[in-house]
């Protein structure tokens, strides 16, 4: 009776060792992020998630910071250039009228910028790739058709974000497979890991703020990844209306 009692004891001091041990090895996440993804000139033909669905969605989430797809230095001269048309005109003028702090993290080289273009031109006329390039511009094409009738919850979905990332990942395993175009595929890479390191950065800087983080949706997925792996808390759509929806 005594040795089973010293055993439970042995056994229960293990598992509270291990429960310890295993609360202690999980780090605490980074600052807490939401990636809205806007959809451009899609949102002209939306029947809710609407230009003026953006102006409502800023309002509702009251975000502590506004990261934005433009350059850091446009924000500084208040050009916003290169911003798209959703952030311009129905996010950012009431993040200014806020006070609250707007962060560029986009990244664009000029050079390298044309010859993406180029080359992407000439990729989706390449007789060579019309069966990968039609069925890539399907999938684009139905995605285009769900947004239209779909609001802010649905098209920022973590199972729609799978979706297009499935289809980007095989967009860049096509064009990977040819030299020419591989080129395609490190640059929009290349974006994406400097936007990431921009964010990456604010976010260490404001590690008790909530930082709402404004791309196209073709962005969204590869930078809820890559934090994700870095250890900041990137929230879905139904923890950011439970926890930042007023």
């Amino acid at each position: 009776m005594i040795i089973q009692k010293r055993i439970n004891y042995c056994i229960g001091g293990l598992l509270g060792i291990m429960l310890i041990t295993s609360s202690c090895s999980k780090p605490k996440p980074i600052g807490e992020v939401f990636v809205i993804g806007g959809i451009h000139q899609s949102h002209k033909n939306a029947q809710l998630y609407t230009y003026e669905r953006m102006c409502e969605i800023y309002q509702h989430l009251k975000p502590d910071i506004l990261c934005v797809e433009t350059e850091q230095k446009y924000i500084d001269d208040g050009s916003d250039i290169g911003m798209p048309f959703d952030f311009q005109k129905f996010m950012v003028p009431f993040a200014r009228k806020d006070k609250i702090p707007i962060f560029g993290i986009d990244w664009w080289d000029r050079e390298k910028g044309e010859k993406w273009k180029k080359l992407q031109q000439k990729a989706f006329t390449d007789s060579t790739l019309i069966p990968e390039i039609e069925l890539i511009g399907g999938m684009f094409s139905l995605l285009n058709d769900y947004f239209k009738a779909k609001d802010f919850k649905e098209i920022n979905s973590r199972y729609t974000t799978d979706i297009w990332a499935a289809k980007s990942d095989f967009k860049y395993h096509i064009l990977s497979q040819h030299p020419e175009y591989k080129f395609i595929v490190e640059f929009e890479e290349e974006r994406n890991n400097r936007m990431v390191q921009n964010i990456i950065r604010i976010v260490k800087s404001h590690p008790d703020d909530r930082i709402l983080i404004a791309v196209g949706i073709d962005h969204k997925y590869y930078i809820e990844r890559e934090l994700q792996k870095k250890g900041i808390r990137v929230l879905y759509v139904e923890e950011i209306i439970r926890e930042w929806w007023k």
